[in-house]
């Protein structure tokens, strides 16, 4: 009963939050394709949508993996800030995964975000994508997915142990904003959120203990991260989590703390300090 309430309260905050975008943000001169599927179905969950500036020159291309705590939201939430970080050069792929319970959990997402990931390295030239210069972005529960998917990259054991092939292609950077860095932290409220969007005795499965980050030595070999957080967002204390976690590891990271306001702040309004944020932080990415 409380994991249904739970599913229905996210799949109404998205309808929401849908009408808290900032749409002012939006350029023209941004193109547009949406709803491109990335395996042979049609299922709208297994869609990405591109975003890029139609000038015949090549750029770096950023892969954007959306919230909603696994269970709920869609791709579109992410419109505004995909379309602002087309204006600061990129060709943004924002996808869309299987989300969490009842039927599927965080490694079926795992593996949608897999299955994305390879289709666009295979198909950026087509968008004046440049497939050697692959970013990653993660907000909120999304943090997790990036992260796990940078792993993927970089730790054979990961691929051999989630039983996916061997990948051509690793990541240049990371951007999280206002992960949930620290989801496995030992709480009733994450331990019954972990029960929702994990299958039975997950404990024990070696896919999860990759993602508890920080046991894994992997963490180490992460490339260059942004970290955004705020005063007002609810999950500050994981991001600062995490940004010490990778001070430990002595990965090369910046921490800003000056995002918008909440949670959704810099998807909501990414125009709220004049865009100068996301400037920065694709300036510290492609630098």
């Amino acid at each position: 009963m409380i994991n249904r309430m739970m599913k229905d309260s996210g799949n109404k905050a998205y309808i929401k939050d849908l009408g808290r975008l900032d749409q002012s943000a939006l350029s023209s001169e941004i193109t547009t394709i949406s709803d491109v599927s990335y395996i042979a179905d049609d299922d709208p969950e297994q869609t990405l949508d591109i975003y890029f500036r139609n000038d015949g020159i090549v750029k770096p291309v950023l892969i954007d993996i959306h919230g909603g705590g696994f269970i709920s939201h869609d791709k579109k939430i992410d419109g505004v800030f995909a379309n602002v970080m087309a204006q600061n050069g990129f060709v943004v792929f924002a996808l869309n995964y299987r989300l969490a319970y009842p039927e599927y959990t965080v490694f079926d997402q795992i593996e949608d975000i897999d299955k994305a990931t390879r289709w666009i390295y295979k198909n950026a030239s087509s968008y004046e994508g440049d497939a050697g210069d692959l970013y990653l972005a993660g907000h909120s529960s999304g943090g997790v997915n990036a992260v796990a998917e940078s792993l993927l990259s970089i730790s054979p054991d990961m691929l051999s142990d989630y039983g996916f092939e061997k990948r051509d292609y690793m990541y240049n950077g990371l951007l999280l904003d206002c992960g949930l860095m620290h989801f496995y932290k030992n709480s009733v409220a994450y331990n019954g959120m972990r029960g929702m969007v994990f299958p039975k005795r997950y404990k024990n499965d070696v896919r999860y203990r990759h993602l508890v980050f920080a046991e894994n030595s992997e963490i180490s070999r992460l490339p260059k991260t942004v970290i955004i957080t705020n005063e007002s967002d609810e999950l500050k204390d994981m991001s600062l989590y995490f940004d010490g976690l990778l001070k430990n590891r002595n990965v090369e990271h910046i921490l800003f703390e000056n995002g918008s306001k909440g949670h959704m702040g810099v998807i909501f309004e990414p125009k709220a300090d004049g865009m100068r944020l996301l400037g920065e932080v694709s300036e510290y990415l492609k630098g």
